[in-house]
C-alpha cells in the first residue's frame, strides 16, 4: 500500500521536533588478511544489489494541502546518491563511538531519501576484527519500516553470493508521483471524507479503551534523573561479547539482557539518585506482531512495559519472575483490545494528527514524575554471521535506540551469529558516566554463570 499508514506518519510529522527517530544499524566488516574494500568497491557493491532490494527506491510525497497522509512514490534517484563516505584517518574505537553519536543527532527528510549507508573507513582496533575493519552504518527513516525491516534490509544488502536468491526486504510498495489534477481530486476526497473518518474512528476509539481499561497493566514506575529533558547530543558505547557471555542458566537473551540492565540500572540510581528505599526499576520493551496480525503500518511493533524485579535477590528467581512479566505483557499488548485501541486512530485525518502531534510536543512534560520506564531495552537478533562484503567478513552488528524527553538512556543487544553486542545510548547531560557504566553492565553480564 503506497499511503502511509498514521502509526508510521507519526514519525514523519515529528521530524522537525526533538532528536532523530531515524533507524542505525551498524556492520563491522574484516578484511582478515584481504586488502580493505574502498569506496568504490563498496559503491560498486551497493549499486548491484540496492535495485533488486524491494523497498529502497521509494521516497515520500506530501499530499496538496497537507489534507491527506503521504505517499511512498518511486526514487529515481541513483543508489550512489545515498552513500557518503566517511575516512576517519585511523581513529581507533573511542574515536569510532565518538562519530557515531554524532551521526545520530543527524535525521533524513523521507521526502528526499529514505535511507542512507554511511562507509566508515580508517579505523584502528575495531573489536573481534583481525585484519582491517570497514564499518557500514544504514540510516532508515522510521516511517520505511520497523527494526526487523532494517535487519531485512541489511542481510539483502549484504547476503553472500551463494545466498544472492534471498535478497527481498518487503517494504511498502509505491505508485507514480501525482499529477496536478489528481493531487486536487485526492485533497478533495480527504477533505470531505475527514468528518466521517473521524467520527468513526473516535467512536471505535471509545469503544476500544473501555475493554483496555478492563484489562490489568503494569502500573508506571517513579522517574529518576535519567528521565528528563535530553539535549541533542549523544553519546555511545558499542561492546560486542560472545553470546553465551549473555545468556544466563536456560533464560533467552533478552531475559537475561532485562536482568542486568535491571542490576546495573538499579546500582546506578542506588549511587547517583540516593534511591536506596525499594524504588521500582522497569524498562519499555518493543514488542513484534506476530506474522499473522493483520496490521496495516509498516512498524509492526507496539511497546510493552516489563518490571526487572529488582528487589529480588536470587538471580535465578529474578529471571524467572522477568520471563514471566515479559510473557505477560507480550500477551496484553498483542492482544485484541489493545490492536484495536492502536487501529482505531488509522482513520484520523492527517491535519488532526499533525495539529496534536505539534500540541503534544509544546506541551510535553520534559520532567516526568511518573514513567512506564526508566530506560528502554531492544532486543534483535540479525541471523547468521554470513553477511559479506566485498570479501571482508561480518564480525558483529549493533544499533541504536533513539532516545526521547523524558528517557535519557537506551539499551540495545543486536545478535549476529555467536556475537551479542551491547550498545548503550545517552544524552551526555543527563548520563554523563556513561562509560563507567557500560562497563559495569558488561561486568554484570560476564560475571554470571554461563549455560552448561
Amino acid at each position: 500500500m503506497s499511503r502511509l499508514d498514521m502509526k508510521d506518519a507519526v514519525y514523519h510529522f515529528g521530524r522537525d521536533h526533538g532528536g532523530s527517530s531515524d533507524q542505525f544499524a551498524l556492520l563491522v566488516f574484516d578484511s582478515i588478511d584481504g586488502s580493505e574494500p574502498t569506496f568504490a568497491d563498496v559503491q560498486a557493491h551497493v549499486e548491484s544489489r540496492a535495485p533488486r532490494v524491494s523497498g529502497l527506491g521509494v521516497r515520500l510525497q506530501e499530499t496538496l494541502w497537507g489534507l491527506d497522509y503521504p505517499r511512498w512514490v518511486r526514487d529515481d534517484s541513483p543508489p550512489r546518491h545515498h552513500l557518503v563516505d566517511h575516512d576517519l584517518g585511523q581513529q581507533n574505537w573511542d574515536g569510532v563511538e565518538h562519530f557515531i553519536g554524532e551521526l545520530l543527532c543527524t535525521r533524513l527528510d523521507m521526502r528526499d531519501l529514505a535511507w542512507k549507508l554511511h562507509v566508515i573507513r580508517g579505523v584502528r582496533d575495531a573489536p573481534l576484527v583481525r585484519g582491517t575493519a570497514t564499518l557500514v552504518v544504514l540510516q532508515v527513516g522510521h516511517a520505511l519500516t520497523d527494526g526487523l525491516g532494517v535487519t531485512r534490509l541489511l542481510r539483502a544488502l549484504f547476503a553472500p553470493p551463494s545466498d544472492d536468491r534471498t535478497i527481498d526486504a518487503p517494504l511498502p510498495g509505491h505508485t507514480e508521483p501525482d499529477t496536478p489534477v489528481r493531487a486536487m481530486l485526492g485533497a478533495a476526497r480527504a477533505l470531505l471524507s475527514a468528518p466521517v473518518d473521524l467520527a468513526i474512528s473516535r467512536l471505535e476509539a471509545h469503544r476500544s479503551l473501555r475493554a483496555v481499561l478492563g484489562t490489568p497493566m503494569p502500573p508506571w514506575v517513579r522517574a529518576s534523573s535519567l528521565n528528563r529533558a535530553a539535549s541533542a547530543s549523544r553519546a555511545v558505547r558499542i561492546v560486542p561479547i560472545p553470546a553465551d557471555e549473555v545468556r544466563a542458566g536456560n533464560s533467552t537473551v533478552t531475559v537475561s539482557a532485562l536482568a542486568a540492565v535491571g542490576s546495573s540500572l538499579n546500582k546506578y540510581l542506588r549511587d547517583v539518585d540516593g534511591q536506596d528505599n525499594g524504588l521500582d526499576v522497569a524498562a519499555t520493551v518493543p514488542v513484534a506482531l506476530p506474522p499473522d496480525r493483520s496490521w496495516p503500518a509498516a512498524n509492526r511493533v507496539v511497546i510493552g512495559m516489563v518490571n526487572l524485579h529488582v528487589a529480588t535477590l536470587d538471580p535465578d528467581e529474578r529471571r524467572t519472575r522477568i520471563a514471566r512479566s515479559l510473557d505477560d505483557e507480550r500477551a496484553r499488548v498483542t492482544g485484541d483490545p489493545v490492536l484495536r485501541l492502536a487501529r482505531a486512530d488509522e482513520q484520523v485525518p492527517a491535519p488532526i494528527v499533525r495539529f496534536v502531534q505539534n500540541r503534544r510536543f509544546r506541551r510535553r512534560t520534559r520532567e516526568p514524575v511518573h514513567v512506564a520506564g526508566q530506560t528502554t531495552v531492544v532486543s534483535v537478533n540479525r541471523g547468521a554471521a554470513n553477511l559479506e562484503l566485498c570479501g571482508a567478513t561480518a564480525r558483529f552488528t549493533a544499533g541504536f535506540p533513539y532516545l526521547e524527553d523524558g528517557r535519557g538512556l537506551t539499551h540495545g543487544f543486536f545478535g549476529l551469529g555467536e556475537t551479542v553486542t551491547v550498545v548503550a545510548v545517552a544524552c551526555p547531560d543527563v548520563m554523563p558516566s556513561l562509560t563507567a557504566y557500560t562497563h559495569d553492565l558488561v561486568d554484570e553480564l560476564r560475571r554470571r554463570p554461563t549455560p552448561g
